[in-house]
């Protein structure tokens, strides 16, 4: 007979929940006595559903992993093994440094993160950004019992943000006892080290009546720069026959775009440390601005949280939780690069002869005998552009739940979260005191506006300015966000005096009211505001809120049970009625219908209609700057012989000997991003179908097919920059349309900016089927006089489709599944699959993680018609990630794990033009390579 140890039987209990989509998740019980627990009917819920009952099985697919997974995976932060499983995308985590906020989240479906609605104990947690997003660096990792994802949306039942899906995160809140537990982690190289420690006590009060458990915990991460790796240390470009070295035409010495001829024929591009002139050759005068930026982003937290809860009766309890956190993430740039338009005294001694000469003999000087020129200077004597995050959180919720017999029970709670988030930004350069002080004197003494105690500043030139002009021109910002979220619920759930002649059991029903305001405001700094700043993304005030006030219902209606062609065959219906201050009366309607063949077969078949109303950011978001990659259709490496309309470049700004022969300058180009507040709902149909089997006892096998459409999708007007500037130039080919129309081009042809404010789009449309697979079975060898278990848990996603549409009056689609790039994004890869297998025996286990990857394609093929032949990197390769970890218990209470990551240290496939950041998708592929860990727990 196999006979459990401690870490055994937990490995076992937490393990086997892993691909349960029809498992059944206890509710808090009520204090009884043994007589009256014993008397009563158990009351049983799922995530994804209110309905409380014996048995219930699970209204959409519901995959759920237990807070083990985190403890034999080694993971401090809960974003990376979330970003692991192939039902989500990877989104913003400990890589994201530009783009990048700070906060770490979870992307369902690849919808979007403001589609995914993030809970604690099935209630809403505190949100870090103004679209409403939570950060998971906020949620409490050691205090996790469970996590439940539910990856067909669940909008009627918790509200519109859930209409990618959910992930519910179930605490320990009656805990007893006390708990320390530490984690280091280190990289083989040496760096990228990452230290927590929690304490966690709690204990029952009151004859057991009611229990308190606090939870403490400090958490530290150090930095990785991209230059500490050889995949990511150069800004990477596409040459002629392979990746070489890009970068940026801002450069120490300064570019200046469209300059004079020199006396030796030359154009001025660049100037030399003497201040003399030098023609522009690109790649190889490129600045590389790789190695200032993080690959691991540096990080510190603080979290305090508390639950507690005191049965008032044997069935009335009273329930709080409490909760404070603070968490600073740093992002680091390369320095400054100013492009900006600039006056120049042609006659100042910073410039050589040659490079006077050719301003004086332009023919272009200005009424006051200046030269005007757009430049683009690196500013490295300013130092590396520093941005630094600090978000401090509180919620507060008090809530009661009881029962008013065996049939029908009641939950209302009340809950507010407050965030204050601080942004600081250092080494920037303010515009107006860089061109001032690039106005001086023919001697290069003075500056000619002497206001402000003006420096001269001499940027003609590799290392010419001096600490004195540096400290003149930076400046430093401080913003500050503001974000408050009140809820107040109230739900009765029961069962009716009736059912149907065909069951045993009576229709359940769940009838409530939700009322919700968000509000935020963020206030940037005067140097931000004003636009005045070269270094950072200029930034408006935002400030807005919302209220909505809802009625939500479910019914479930047992057809059939324990009948010969069905164990259980049940329907249910759930709806939600929302008034929303912004948009007005919306609705979403939910249906499934369940059937339990026998304890072998199962059947499932839900069906969704829902909406999602524009968050705070989406309506009220002020003008601000981002720099995403692009490419020009009208540069040499964006021109389509017979798609791209020549005409139009050159009536957009271009000469006609530069349409398709231009170099690009940056492989990023500049857009304005907003709100809109005149955007309206998003809607949306969902369909999932699911089979689940248990052929053998302790093996589950289910099949989920989902199909999710979004039409009227809140976005960014296009779909984003390289979207607007396909549809312009290469579809609708009209200067009027207002794609073209939010395209502007410097007097040198570069794209300037691109304004891409929220719009509703057209429609997001993904399909695809999970595979998962969990079997558990016991060995009749093991450690001493114990036999073994193994355990394997394999979690699979084939993506069908992943369609966007980004004009729907257009029907242009782009299919994005099994592709990446510029349009599509974060790789979508075509199959995905993350397998855990555990072998336990006595104190001792053992756990392999064995993760892959499909591969993908560059957009430009499946989308924009481009050979693959002529890209030079057409495809990412596929992965496969390999982790180890093994745990022992050294003695009662004293429990040690240790593992190392990426086992082969596998480097991510180098991309150029085609990148987020880093030459890759760093939330995507493991990018520090082998690591190791080891942590421990003492309870006691």
């Amino acid at each position: 007979m196999f006979t459990n140890s401690k870490l055994t039987k937990s490995i076992r209990l937490a393990m086997a929940a892993g691909a349960a989509s029809t498992a059944l998740i206890s509710n808090v019980a009520l204090a009884q006595d043994a007589e009256t627990a014993e008397a009563s009917v158990e009351k049983i819920s799922v995530t994804g559903s209110r309905i409380q009952r014996a048995n219930l099985t699970a209204k959409s697919p519901v995959f759920e992993f237990s807070g083990e997974e985190f403890v034999v995976s080694g993971n401090l932060n809960i974003e990376q093994k979330l970003a692991e499983l192939p039902s989500t995308l990877p989104s913003f985590g400990a890589s994201s440094n530009n783009p990048g906020d700070g906060t770490a989240r979870v992307d369902l479906r690849g919808l979007g993160t403001s589609r995914t609605l993030v809970l604690v104990n099935g209630r809403r947690w505190i949100p870090a950004t103004q679209a409403g997003v939570v950060d998971l660096n906020s949620i409490p990792g050691s205090l996790i019992e469970g996590v439940d994802i539910i990856t067909g949306g669940s909008s009627a039942v918790y509200g519109s943000d859930a209409l990618g899906g959910v992930v519910n995160f179930r605490m320990k809140d009656d805990f007893e006892g006390a708990e320390i537990s530490t984690l280091y982690d280190i990289t083989e190289d040496g760096d990228g080290e990452k230290f927590n420690i929690d304490l966690t006590i709690g204990g029952n009060f009151a004859d057991d009546r009611g229990n308190a458990t606090i939870y403490m915990g400090y958490a530290k991460r150090d930095a990785v720069y991209q230059g500490d790796r050889s995949f990511s240390d150069v800004a990477l470009t596409e040459g002629t026959d392979g990746l070489v070295a890009g970068g940026s035409s801002g450069i120490p010495g300064t570019r200046i775009f469209g300059g004079p001829t020199l006396p030796n024929g030359d154009t001025l591009g660049r100037f030399l440390p003497d201040g003399s002139g030098a023609t522009f050759v690109s790649p190889d005068d490129l600045f590389n601005y790789a190695p200032d930026n993080f690959l691991q982003l540096p990080q510190e937290r603080l979290a305090v949280n508390g639950f507690g809860h005191f049965d008032i009766t044997d069935d009335h309890r009273l329930y709080a939780e409490v909760g404070f956190n603070r968490n600073t993430v740093p992002q680091e740039l390369a320095p400054t690069p100013a492009f900006t338009t600039v006056e120049l005294n042609p006659n100042s001694v910073f410039f050589g002869a040659d490079v006077q000469e050719a301003f004086l003999n332009s023919g272009e000087l200005n009424a006051d005998g200046n030269y005007e020129a757009f430049i683009g200077r690196r500013m490295v004597e300013v130092g590396p552009r520093q941005s630094i995050d600090t978000r401090s959180g509180v919620r507060i919720l008090v809530g009661l739940e009881g029962y008013f017999n065996d049939n029908w029970g009641y939950n209302t709670y009340y809950s507010r979260s407050e965030l204050d988030q601080t942004n600081l930004l250092e080494n920037d350069v303010a515009a107006s005191r860089f061109r001032q002080a690039l106005l001086v004197t023919d001697d290069g003494t003075e500056c000619q506006d002497t206001s402000n105690g003006c420096v001269p500043l001499n940027i003609f030139g590799e290392g010419t300015i001096t600490e004195e002009a540096a400290e003149f021109i930076r400046i430093g910002a401080t913003n500050v966000t503001n974000i408050s979220q009140e809820v107040f619920h109230f739900d009765v759930a029961g069962e009716l005096p009736f059912g149907l002649p065909s069951a045993e059991n009576n229709v359940g029903l769940v009838v409530g009211f939700e009322s919700r305001h968000d509000s935020s405001t963020f206030r940037p700094d005067e140097f931000l505001a004003a636009g005045d700043v070269l270094g950072f993304n200029a930034g408006d005030t935002t400030s807005g809120g919302y209220g909505v006030k809802e009625l939500f219902y479910e019914i479930d209606v047992p057809l059939v049970e324990e009948k010969d062609f069905a164990k259980e065959l049940t329907l249910w219906v759930a709806g939600r009625f929302s008034d929303y201050s912004t948009v007005g009366s919306v609705e979403s309607f939910a249906t499934s219908l369940n059937w339990v063949v026998n304890d072998t077969v199962m059947f499932r078949a839900g069906y969704q209609e829902a909406v999602r109303a524009p968050n705070v950011s989406e309506l009220f978001l002020g003008q601000s700057n981002g720099f995403p990659s692009a490419t020009d259709p009208c540069s040499a490496d964006g021109f389509v012989e017979g798609t791209t309309d020549s005409d139009l470049c050159v009536a957009t700004g271009l000469s006609a000997d530069q349409v398709g022969t231009f170099i690009q300058a940056n492989s990023q180009i500049e857009g304005v991003f907003g709100g809109n507040t005149e955007l309206k709902e998003e809607e949306s149909e969902t369909v999932t179908l699911s089979v689940v089997l248990t052929p053998v006892e302790d093996l589950t096998v289910s099949f989920d097919y989902f199909n999710i459409e979004i039409t009227d999708a809140i976005d960014v007007l296009g779909g984003g920059v390289q979207n607007v500037l396909n549809i312009c130039y290469n579809q609708v080919q009209d200067i009027n349309s207002p794609f073209c129309q939010a395209i502007d081009r410097r007097a040198d042809g570069n794209v300037d900016t691109v304004s891409v404010l929220n719009e509703n789009i057209g429609a997001l449309e993904t399909s695809g089927l999970d595979v998962n697979i969990n079997y558990s079975f016991d060995l009749d060898f093991g450690i001493g006089d114990n036999n073994s278990i193994l355990i394997i848990d394999s979690r699979n996603t084939f993506l069908d489709s992943f369609d966007i549409t980004p004009v729907a009056e257009l029907g242009t689609v782009n299919e994005c599944a099994g592709a990446f790039g510029n349009t599509c994004g974060s790789p979508l890869a075509e199959f995905q699959s993350n397998n855990r297998i555990t072998w336990a025996s006595g104190d001792l286990s053992f756990s392999t993680l064995i993760r892959y990857i499909d591969s993908t394609t560059d957009d430009q093929i499946v989308v924009g018609g481009v050979d693959a032949s002529e890209l030079i990197v057409p495809e990412i390769s596929s992965e496969v990630y390999v982790d180890l970890s093994a745990s022992y218990h050294l003695a009662d209470g004293v429990r040690v794990n240790a593992g190392i990551t990426n086992l082969f240290a596998n480097e991510p496939t180098a991309l150029g033009d085609s990148q987020e950041q880093a030459n890759t998708f760093p939330s995507t592929y493991d990018l520090l390579g082998r690591r190791f860990f080891v942590s421990a727990t003492y309870t006691f």
